[in-house]
């Protein structure tokens, strides 16, 4: 299989430049997701760390300026703006992700920022299922007059299951994945990861020097970087 993330070419991108990569991509993005993993860390789920959690990361990816999520603020711990369209994602997803976090918790997996490659396959199979499901769930109500919700739907998974789910912005779903499946997006996440990781005998999260980290969010640094740079 050709990987694109974390290889260039049949090469793997070495430790060292995923961290440099790492270290200049933003205050923003860092302390988004450093947020978001502490809140989770609890592996408690409930609506209000959905809604939560959801406003820190679609603010922290400008996408409440406009579109379906617009005027929705988070601002020194609170939630601000109408919260109508993140109480209807919950409300058509929160079966899928109460089932997916059990699964999670059952399977105990430590450390968490690991968490996706030391699912056994069929229970990794098993988790993405009912993520692809929330996903499909969230699509009519993430849509925007100019989008097709992917973006926001992905998202908004991720900043409940940052250990599992990856942020896929419009540049990396058409240029990079190029498919619109999630569940096939998650999977060769994985397999990218432990292929890189088999070579270079270095575990991924550890290219990211901050407290909290996980492995979707050090692969979608890399994700990013991986888009067509613009002329």
């Amino acid at each position: 299989m050709s990987y694109k993330i974390l290889f260039n070419g049949n090469e793997t991108i070495s430790p060292e430049e995923i961290s440099n990569c790492i270290e200049k991509f933003g205050d923003s993005y860092t302390k988004a997701v450093t947020k978001i993993i502490r809140s989770t860390n609890s592996l408690d789920l409930n609506i209000d760390i959905f809604i939560k959690n959801s406003a820190i990361l679609l603010n922290s990816f400008g996408m409440a300026r406009s579109g379906p999520f617009q005027g929705i603020k988070y601002d020194h711990g609170k939630v601000g703006g109408s919260k109508r369209k993140l109480k209807a994602c919950w409300d058509a997803i929160n079966r899928d992700l109460l089932f997916v976090r059990k699964l999670l918790d059952e399977q105990n997996l430590r450390p968490r920022s690991r968490a996706l490659v030391q699912l056994e396959k069929d229970s990794r199979t098993e988790v993405v299922s009912y993520i692809w499901s929330a996903f499909k769930k969230l699509l009519p109500i993430t849509m925007g007059n100019y989008s097709y919700g992917l973006v926001g739907a992905s998202k908004i998974l991720f900043s409940v299951f940052p250990e599992i789910a990856l942020p896929v912005d419009n540049s990396m779903w058409l240029n990079v994945f190029k498919t619109v499946d999630f569940g096939d997006v998650i999977h060769t996440m994985a397999d990218e990861i432990i292929a890189w990781e088999k070579i270079t005998g270095k575990q991924l999260q550890t290219c990211d020097y901050s407290e909290n980290t996980t492995l979707p969010a050090v692969y979608n640094v890399m994700a990013m970087e991986a888009r067509p740079k613009s002329k």
